[in-house]
């Protein structure tokens, strides 16, 4: 499994609830999503650093379903509607560990 996380921050102008809204479109327009959570950073900066101000966390089975969903038509739409809220953006795809007997 392949786990998608996208973090970022936006522009002063940017209206969060259009963002979120767009955002919570892809998973229901395009196929091959498992989960799919997102939200607003809760709390203040701790000792770790600068927090981000949002955070979207999706899980695929495969990189290749990952690859489907980023290349996918809607998506593309949806990242070029929203490029310009964004302030910085950040993203980090990695194989989730299998789980074995006992864990």
């Amino acid at each position: 499994m392949i786990r998608h996380v996208f973090l970022w921050k936006l522009t002063e102008d940017a209206d969060p609830a259009y963002v979120l809204d767009l955002l919570n479109q892809l998973p229901e327009n395009i196929p091959g999503c498992r989960s799919w959570t997102i939200g607003k950073h809760q709390g203040e900066e701790g000792l770790s650093g600068g927090v981000w101000q949002y955070g979207l966390v999706a899980d695929y089975d495969s990189m290749t379903d990952l690859e489907a969903y980023s290349n996918h038509p809607f998506h593309i739409d949806v990242v070029n509607r929203l490029l310009p809220f964004f302030k910085e953006r950040a993203v980090c795809d990695f194989e989730l560990p299998q789980m074995g007997a006992g864990r």
